[in-house]
């Protein structure tokens, strides 16, 4: 005799026994060669499906590459204008200081009007800078500018969000009273450096300093801007932002800097060369243990 469970396994499998007529005679289809069609079936749909998907995802690609070539480019980030005034604040009697990040964090940046002539955002994690910023709380203003125009001493505060309603305060800029908000900030003359090889000037890059091929000796980055993230680099506290000469000294201490570590961190092969250098047209001897001093313009010739 036949258990009652085993029977009734029987006859669910017996649902699964399929007939057809086919030219006059019956042909029976087991669960197993059902099951086998069923398999093969899915295989079919599994293979269209991603041939579906590889097609549409070329499609999508296509279209998002036609996309970002007929969309504008994104904002020029030349910067034409940089130069650093050093600003003083003192309410009733009090030194305030002037934070790091003004123009950059959020909360320190309320006013947005002059956003164009700043650094426009490239992504996500470098999301951007007004063109009056500050980087540490040093008191040095960044001005860094892709035109040309007079900013005010105003416009800072504004970017700053610091009010000073009925209050006494006392402002100094590069160490020179100022009252009026519209006072214009001025460009300092930074320490300028002419190169000359053979009696002909050379070209003195932008981005020593700042980009790696001419950042040779990093001896000195602790001092300089640490990098933000990882697609907005740091500086070597000696640097340069264009071709015209200028040296740009920005440090996280108060200490000396010299000719010789701005020309190691430039990376400036003068093995073998004989170098003849002035400061402000006087000569000196010991060019590399020169100290920076600002409002300079030292000469090199260089001889091979």
């Amino acid at each position: 005799m036949i258990p009652y469970n085993c029977k009734r396994v029987i006859i669910n499998t017996r649902v699964f026994v399929l007939e057809e007529e086919v030219r006059g005679d019956i042909k029976r289809h087991s669960f197993y060669n059902l099951h086998n069609n069923v398999l093969k079936d899915i295989k079919r749909l599994i293979m269209l499906t991603t041939v579906i998907a590889i097609v549409v995802g070329i499609t999508l690609a296509l279209v998002d590459a036609k996309a970002q070539s007929a969309a504008p480019s994104r904002p020029n980030n030349t910067i034409i204008m940089h130069f650093h005034p050093h600003l003083n604040v003192t309410i009733e009697g009090k030194a305030v200081t002037v934070p790091a990040l003004i123009g950059i964090n959020s909360t320190l940046w309320k006013d947005h009007s002059l956003d164009r002539y700043g650094m426009q955002s490239m992504n996500t994690l470098w999301p951007g800078m007004a063109p009056l910023h500050t980087m540490d709380k040093s008191g040095n203003i960044t001005v860094e500018s892709s035109v040309k125009r007079n900013y005010t001493l105003g416009e800072f505060f504004k970017i700053w969000g610091i009010k000073f309603d009925h209050k006494k305060v006392e402002i100094t800029l590069d160490g020179k009273p100022v009252s009026d908000l519209n006072y214009v900030l001025n460009e300092k003359d930074n320490d300028h450096l002419t190169v000359n090889v053979d009696g002909k000037s050379i070209f003195i890059p932008p981005g020593i300093g700042i980009w790696p091929q001419l950042w040779k000796d990093h001896s000195l980055d602790k001092y300089g801007m640490q990098p933000m993230n990882m697609t907005m680099g740091g500086m070597a506290p000696l640097h340069t932002h264009d071709s015209s000469g200028t040296i740009h000294v920005e440090s996280s201490v108060n200490r000396n800097y010299t000719l010789g570590e701005f020309l190691n961190i430039w990376g400036l092969d003068l093995n073998g060369k004989t170098v003849h250098v002035t400061v402000n047209g006087k000569p000196i001897s010991d060019f590399r243990n020169h100290i920076l001093r600002d409002k300079e313009h030292l000469i090199l010739d260089i001889e091979k």
